[in-house]
């Protein structure tokens, strides 16, 4: 069996991502393996399609990790920047790298008429075209009976929503998840916020139970896979949710779908305002040069509404 390293150093949703390779590439006889920073390798713990090779910013260019990537029969680049070009100077092999479109995407920021259709996962899929292999673009990741079993003990014996209230930037925040909660539980729903040690002050106060920083990636995957629906931002969690199959609402606030991102219909609701403004940045850095953060303001009875819509059909 040929063995394939897939090279997707980090963030978090780009590395859910990569999923979209696994099925294809162990049904086209490959066996896959993963070089991340930790903790991503952690996603795929209950995963036994692929093998993972954790590594460090520090440890990312030693002697041993570089023995390490030798000599696989094929190598595929999934980040393409500087790194990952100074990876395939020093190990060889034959590469192949997938189409970025880093020069289209800095350029709608600015201007509209570069603001196009675009998936990651589809353009992912772009590099088993050498390899006469296809896969459908619906990221999956496997979690296990007992992990659903185990987290089991932390959630509520009722049908709960998933909320996710953080991302990396302000200009991705929803402000309005408390108002979104308030509905979910007037419906006789429970709310269960997820997200990082940072992402735990964004929830309290707020109606449900907030595990925020309080559980290691793999057993997150787990809680999203029995939570009935995900809401949250335009960030990693997010693409959690969809690997497991569990339908979301996604909302946009300084990015924009056109940067690849975007959930496809079959996967749930996207709700962007389409303002002239959005995208107003690749990642959603720095603070609205209006003040008001106006793309996040979408009427939380709306993003209810949606989220009713998705519920009732489950």
């Amino acid at each position: 069996m040929e063995k394939v390293l897939l090279l997707r150093l980090s963030s978090l949703g780009d590395v859910v991502l990569t999923s979209v390779l696994l099925d294809p590439l162990v049904e086209g006889g490959f066996r896959p393996y993963l070089l991340t920073f930790e903790p991503y390798h952690t996603l795929f713990e209950d995963d036994p399609r692929v093998e993972t090779i954790p590594v460090t910013k520090g440890n990312l260019f030693s002697r041993e990790t570089l023995k390490r990537l030798k000599g696989f029969d094929l190598y595929l680049d999934l980040h393409k920047n500087l790194r990952s070009f100074l990876i395939r100077f020093l190990t060889g092999g034959r590469w192949v790298s997938y189409k970025k479109e880093a020069l289209r995407r800095r350029l709608s920021v600015h201007f509209k008429v570069f603001r196009k259709r675009f998936y990651v996962p589809e353009s992912y899929l772009e590099v088993l075209k050498p390899l006469g292999l296809s896969g459908d673009p619906f990221p999956k990741i496997l979690v296990s009976k007992e992990r659903l079993r185990k987290v089991g003990s932390l959630l509520p014996d009722k049908d709960f929503v998933a909320i996710g209230p953080g991302a990396r930037y302000r200009k991705k925040i929803y402000p309005h998840f408390g108002e979104v909660a308030k509905m979910l539980k007037d419906q006789g729903f429970e709310v269960v916020w997820v997200g990082d040690t940072e992402d735990r002050s964004l929830a309290e106060g707020l109606p449900g139970i907030n595990l925020c920083g309080r559980i290691s990636l793999p057993d997150l995957l787990a809680i999203l896979k029995l939570a009935k629906l995900y809401i949250g931002n335009d960030s990693g969690i997010l693409h959690c949710a969809r690997a497991v199959g569990t339908k979301a609402v996604q909302i946009y606030g300084g990015t924009h779908p056109t940067l690849g991102f975007s959930l496809y219909p079959e996967e749930g609701v996207v709700l962007v305002r389409g303002l002239p403004c959005q995208p107003c940045d690749l990642h959603g850095k720095g603070n609205c040069k209006f003040g008001d953060y106006r793309c996040l303001e979408i009427d939380p009875e709306i993003v209810f509404e949606e989220s009713m819509r998705i519920l009732k059909k489950a």
